[in-house]
């Protein structure tokens, strides 16, 4: 059996002294090849009565030899040194990162909610000079996210001032909204890959949101919401762009206003299994660029979820079947297909349908509505 502390050992890289003594040993080598060469009498270059002057540039030869041999000792030593040194400030680099880390992370499980805002603010800078470590920075910022929350009531909201009580759930609240201003500020800055947030993944897993502002993000990694809350209050993510996968599957809508007006989805969209029983749901203005939308299964009980003028490019794919339409106002009025298909098949319930246009020249043929309107 091997050992792999052995094999670990035998692929490091030569001591600074070994390597040296490997080139000397090189070198001098070389050298003694090269003058045997040149005094050998099957190879030798020199006739049977050299001349001074051809020993002279014999001797110069070799001593240009043994100078060129030094010039490269030294060139490696200055190579290796500076491959030690690089190699000692990653060292030094990745220790303070990780001191950095730790502090942050820290702060973040305070008590107090002042120094859970600082741990917010000083995790956000480690990612921006941690291209290493920067999802994990992101991870630790959707993992806080996603704790146990209960937000407050509306009336709290209104009257907070003097209401001792609700004091620890309202500095929370603030904490989550600097948590959710930090991304989006950095999602709406210039891309560049390796060096900003747009390339990282955001898992928002089972998180509760009360307000958020993530208009005009760019999102090229994955993006997920799935069994998110938004009971109150406003979450904005207008103009937001999707280039990677999103998820809402399970997400529960009960009375907050969500917007996804102007937003773009260029990759698929899950939102199976979501619930919308009341607040608004908005995808008016929003464009699908082909990729697929799944709605399966939804239930649209309350509230409102406009599509109004959205933009669909051929290829692209509404998928709602099984969805239930009993209470909700739904509606896909102002839209143009554009080769585009929205499929309504096998609905759970069809009460209160979706509002479209007016067909005058009769239902679209990428229009797939069932043709039993369900009771119940």
């Amino acid at each position: 059996m091997v050992n792999p502390l052995r094999t670990n050992r035998s692929r490091r890289a030569l001591s600074l002294p070994a390597h040296v003594l490997v080139m000397v040993a090189g070198g001098l080598a070389l050298l003694a090849a090269v003058l045997w060469l040149l005094t050998s009498d099957a190879t030798s270059p020199l006739s049977d009565a050299p001349t001074d002057q051809t020993v002279l540039e014999v001797v110069r030869l070799a001593f240009y030899a043994v100078a060129g041999i030094g010039g490269v000792i030294a060139l490696t030593v200055a190579y290796r040194r500076q491959r030690m040194s690089e190699a000692e400030i990653d060292r030094e680099d990745a220790k303070l990162f990780n001191e950095r880390f730790a502090a942050a992370a820290e702060q973040l499980a305070s008590e107090r909610a002042a120094n859970r805002l600082a741990g917010v603010y000083a995790m956000a800078a480690l990612a921006d000079e941690w291209d290493s470590g920067r999802q994990t920075c992101v991870n630790v910022l959707c993992a806080y996210m996603r704790m146990p929350y209960e937000p407050p009531p509306r009336r709290v909201e209104r009257e907070a001032v003097g209401l001792e009580p609700f004091r620890e759930v309202l500095e929370e609240r603030l904490v989550r909204k600097t948590v959710l201003a930090v991304i989006g500020g950095r999602l709406r800055a210039l891309p560049v890959e390796g060096r900003t947030w747009h390339w990282c993944d955001f898992d928002f897993t089972g998180a509760t949101f009360d307000e958020g502002n993530l208009r005009g993000a760019v999102f090229n990694g994955r993006a997920v919401f799935a069994y998110a809350r938004f009971p109150i209050s406003r979450f904005n993510l207008n103009g937001t762009r999707f280039n990677g996968p999103v998820s809402f599957s399970e997400a529960h809508f009960s009375g907050a206003t969500v917007s996804f007006e102007m937003s773009q989805f260029h990759s698929d969209a899950d939102f199976t299994d979501i619930s919308v029983t009341g607040g608004r749901v908005s995808f008016a203005y929003a464009s699908f660029h082909r990729s697929r939308a799944h709605f399966e299964n939804a239930v649209f009980a309350g509230g409102a979820v406009p599509f109004a003028r959205c933009r669909f490019t051929a290829g692209t794919e509404l998928r709602f079947v099984g969805a239930s339409f009993s209470g909700a106002e739904v509606s896909f009025t102002g839209i143009e297909f554009a080769g585009a298909s929205l499929t309504f098949e096998r609905p759970a319930a069809w009460t209160r349908p979706p509002i479209f246009d007016a067909f005058p020249e009769g239902t679209p043929p990428n229009l797939l509505l069932p043709s039993i309107d369900p009771k119940g």
